[in-house]
């Protein structure tokens, strides 16, 4: 087989997140026509999508096949060589090769979770930290209390993150002092986190301070006495005059009885205060988002929460599965909370310990950037799914 094959161009720049387009060029320099095979190969090659892998040469004929490269934000910066290998039926095979300088893009995702705490002695949260970039990336970190009273612990100062790595920092609050009872005290603090490529960010956080005896305690101890104080009433008022007057077997069966009543109302009242101390979310529900775009466009799906409302999003699945080439984003009244590079995944899901909440009238919404459909696809669709609860607004 004598079919020769080279790129054009041969060397090509490109930042990350952005797709490389080149020209494969093939010539049939046979006398016969020719079927041959195409084959990405070297360390680009999961990142290689070729037009066509199949092609028909005949004899003498020049033929251009277009060569995409995705170049995702977690590839180095610097050279890279992308290879293709061109195969004939009957074994004989020839290579083109062509270099492609990635260019240094710094970047990092900064979120604090949970951005609400509640806790009696100390607010606990976390500053999750993801080198979206490609060169390795310095994060400090400083912490401050926005009312100036409460005291803000952080685990460390500052995160050194290789390219595409994730890091946490604890973030601690500690009030000024305890209370016995009384309103919950909000202590409000942020955290501001500097990367070395200058860019900063403001994290927002609030901690709700519950007082050392809870408000449902008094009640349920004010019920358990009044059922002490009826059971003991109803005892020497009602029980004992019985008593005295039948066999003594009859007399304790009769207060074996009233102090199984007895137990069983305590019980009940130990069960409501448990069941007074857990704050359910509301009730299970769920969403689905779904978004199209050509190449080079982007399109946005919504969902309005209703006024009366409160959703909780817990679970979140990107769905990509014709291996569409760009990035999707998961919005609250505009502002992105999730963003993931398509290239990177066919799903890709998200589970927390702390829920998103949209609030009543605010507005769910995904938001798809296409740069290349997937093989056969004309344009790009992405899928997202919700899951978590839904809670009447207070």
């Amino acid at each position: 087989m004598t079919v020769s094959a080279s790129f054009e161009p041969s060397r090509i720049t490109t930042s990350p997140g952005e797709a490389a387009g080149l020209m494969l060029r093939l010539i049939n320099e046979n006398s016969a026509s020719e079927v041959v095979t195409l084959r990405a190969q070297g360390e680009l090659a999961d990142h290689t999508v070729l037009s066509a892998d199949t092609i028909r040469l005949d004899a003498g004929e020049v033929f251009e096949v277009p060569v995409v490269i995705d170049v995702n934000g977690g590839l180095p910066a610097g050279p890279h060589s992308s290879g293709i290998v061109i195969s004939s039926g009957s074994g004989a095979s020839s290579s083109a090769e062509a270099t492609i300088d990635v260019l240094e893009a710094p970047a990092y995702e900064a979120t604090l979770v949970p951005p609400r705490s509640t806790s009696g002695k100390a607010g606990r949260h976390r500053v999750m930290l993801v080198n979206r970039g490609n060169p390795p990336i310095l994060v400090e970190l400083e912490a401050s209390p926005v009312d100036g009273v409460a005291e803000i612990d952080l685990g460390t100062n500052a995160v050194s993150l290789d390219a595409a790595a994730e890091a946490s920092v604890d973030v601690r609050i500690v009030p000024p002092s305890r209370f016995w009872n009384g309103s919950t005290v909000d202590h409000e603090f942020v955290v501001h986190t500097r990367g070395s490529d200058g860019r900063t960010t403001e994290l927002y956080g609030t901690f709700h301070q519950l007082p050392r005896v809870r408000s449902w305690l008094l009640p349920a101890l004010v019920g358990m006495l009044g059922a002490l104080v009826l059971g003991t009433i109803a005892w020497f008022w009602l029980l004992k005059p019985s008593v005295e007057r039948i066999a003594q077997d009859e007399a304790a069966d009769a207060v074996a009885a009233d102090r199984a009543v007895l137990a069983e109302m305590i019980t009940r009242l130990e069960d409501a205060a448990a069941e007074a101390a857990e704050l359910p979310l509301g009730t299970p529900a769920d969403l689905r988002l779904e978004a199209s775009a050509a190449p080079g466009e982007s399109a946005t799906e919504t969902f309005a929460v209703s006024s009366s409302r409160v959703l909780s999003v817990t679970d979140v699945v990107f769905q990509n599965p014709s291996g569409a080439v760009g990035r999707v984003s998961l919005l609250r009244d505009g502002d992105v909370l999730l963003e993931s590079d398509l290239a990177n995944f066919r799903d890709l899901d998200f589970h927390f310990v702390a829920p998103f909440e949209y609030e009543g009238g605010s507005t769910v919404a995904i938001e798809l950037v296409c740069a290349t459909p997937g093989p056969g696809e004309s344009e790009c669709t992405v899928g997202t799914s919700l899951t978590g609860f839904v809670d009447e607004a207070p």
